[in-house]
Parts: C-alpha cells; sequence; structure tokens
C-alpha cells in the first residue's frame, strides 16, 4: 500500500472519528470534533484535492455505519464537502504553484449561506419557517432548564434566534481556517506540501465580494417576514469574510511594533464581549482594503495598479 493511499484512508477514518466523538457524546467530544477537517485538509494538501474526495469516500463509510444517516450527512456537509471545495478552488494545477485563496476565502460564508438558503427551503412548511423552527428548538431548551415567560425568556428566544445564523458562520470560517493553517504547517514541515506555502494574513476576497454582500445589505433592509429572516442572516454571513479581512489589515499593520500585543489584545476582547459593532467596523475596514491596499500587497503583473487577487 503506498503512502498516499494510507494517508487518504487514515484521513477519511479520523476525521469520521473525531466527529463522531461528538455526535456519540463522548469526553472532549466537543473540542475534537471541532478538528474534524483537519486530516482532510492535510491529506488534500499533500497529495492533491482528489486524495481529500477519496478519503471523504472512506469516512462516509465509517460515519454511515457508526453515526447513521443523520450523522453521516452532518459530517460530509459540514466538513467533508466544504474541504474538498476549499481545497479545489486552492491548489494549483502545477505542484509548488502559489495557493489561490481568493474563493476559497469568499467560500467561508458563501457555503453557510448556501446551507442557511436550504434549510430555510426545507423549513419552509413549518409555522415561521426556519426561524420559528430555531424559536421552537430554543422554548423547548429553556423549558427544560426552568426558564419562564417571567425570566425575560421571551427575549432571548428571540435574540438567540437572530444570532444563530451569524454565531454558525463565525465558527464555520474559525473552525475551516484554523484547521487548513495547522494542516499546512504540518505537512510543509514533511516536505509533502504541493504547493507553495500561503501568507494567510495576506488573502484578498474577489473583488465582486463586497458588492455581493452590499447588496444583501440592502435587501436585509426591505424584504420582510420570514424571507427577510433569511436574508438578514445571510447578511450577516456574507460579513464575516469580510471582518476577517479587515482583521487581517489589523496584524499585518502591527507587524514589528512593540505594543503589537497591546494593540490586538484589546481588539479581541472587545470583539468577544461587542461582536457586531466591532464586526461591523472590522468588515468596513475589508471593504476599504479593497480600494486602499493597506496591507501593501503587490501589485498585479503588468499594471502596476491592483493588488492581485490570490
Amino acid at each position: 500500500m503506498t503512502l498516499r493511499t494510507t494517508a487518504t484512508l487514515a484521513a477519511g477514518l479520523i476525521s469520521a472519528l473525531l466527529a463522531l466523538a461528538a455526535l456519540r457524546g463522548l469526553p472532549f467530544g466537543t473540542v475534537l470534533f471541532w478538528f474534524a477537517p483537519f486530516p482532510l485538509f492535510a491529506a488534500g494538501l499533500a497529495f492533491g484535492w482528489q486524495a481529500a474526495a477519496q478519503a471523504v469516500l472512506a469516512g462516509a463509510l465509517v460515519t454511515v455505519v457508526s453515526g447513521g444517516v443523520p450523522g453521516a450527512l452532518a459530517w460530509v456537509l459540514l466538513f467533508a464537502m466544504p474541504v474538498v471545495l476549499l481545497l479545489r478552488l486552492a491548489l494549483p494545477d502545477t505542484r509548488g504553484g502559489p495557493l489561490a485563496l481568493a474563493m476559497p476565502f469568499a467560500t467561508l460564508a458563501l457555503w453557510p449561506a448556501a446551507m442557511l438558503l436550504a434549510a430555510e427551503f426545507a423549513f419552509a412548511g413549518q409555522p415561521g419557517g426556519l426561524s420559528g423552527v430555531l424559536r421552537a428548538v430554543m422554548e423547548h431548551a429553556l423549558a427544560r432548564m426552568g426558564a419562564t415567560p417571567e425570566m425575560g425568556a421571551e427575549d432571548f428566544v428571540a435574540m438567540m434566534v437572530r444570532i444563530k445564523p451569524l454565531a454558525f458562520a463565525l465558527w464555520f470560517a474559525g473552525v475551516m481556517a484554523m484547521n487548513a493553517a495547522i494542516a499546512q504547517r504540518m505537512v510543509a514541515r514533511r516536505g509533502l506540501l504541493i504547493a507553495a506555502p500561503a501568507r494567510w494574513s495576506m488573502a484578498l476576497l474577489p473583488g465582486w465580494y463586497w458588492k455581493l454582500a452590499a447588496g444583501v445589505v440592502v435587501a436585509a433592509l426591505v424584504v420582510p417576514g420570514g424571507a427577510g429572516f433569511a436574508v438578514q442572516s445571510a447578511a450577516m454571513m456574507l460579513a464575516v469574510p469580510l471582518a476577517l479581512q479587515g482583521l487581517a489589515v489589523v496584524h499585518v499593520a502591527s507587524l514589528g511594533k512593540p505594543a503589537r500585543p497591546l494593540m490586538l489584545a484589546p481588539l479581541y476582547v472587545a470583539l468577544v464581549l461587542f461582536t457586531v459593532p466591532v464586526g461591523v467596523g472590522l468588515a468596513g475596514l475589508g471593504v476599504a482594503e479593497h480600494f486602499l491596499n493597506l496591507r501593501g500587497r503587490p501589485p498585479r503583473p503588468g499594471t502596476g495598479l491592483t493588488p492581485p487577487e490570490d
């Protein structure tokens, strides 16, 4: 058995087991769940996106047998399919070429947004659509905890329903970016990386992305009802990569400065405590990066004007 075949089968098996640890309620299962994409990224970065796709087939068999069809679907939709798509978009056609980061960066929000719209259609027949289902789930969970309307549970439920899609998008983008970066570092150390190492802090979204996000934000202001919930949620999701791009601007701008920890630490604390307003500010900084090139990215060859999209 070749190294590629062994690594591919192992990647699918380990990724599936990491996801099943949470689905089965094992100790530290929730933490392990976060690292389920890592083996797939590692296999893809070392042997190509086809290897990651083959690993998914092996992992799907494991999840179906051990977790049933629902468990397999959760693993495939949350990890397997998006990892293969990200690798397909990022990896170069020739060995040693640069990773293309623009479309994968955008996909960090486009994939959760697509899942949101699919869920909205799937629950269209339910009272209130997707928002109604989320509300019912939250109310049931709070009722089991003994919460009552007099305790302000209704307001809490309404707030949680509004921010659930944003929380999912933040989680998805964070997990995917973290696992891709760790996998690249590990594979590169072993001399197996088939592409030039990426500088994640210099990734740039496609030029059309901010226009799409702005269009969805405008739509969110005018679309009413259940459809309005879906559009508003999509607008929040699409803002996540822009906020990450703004955060990258801050990181690059603070490089080499003695007070860098004192600059970044309050920003992250504020981001945790005041997620929405700080996130909106970072998203605005991310949009400004498209026009001002705040990170000093090199110009596109032959023009000397616009920084290239990765």
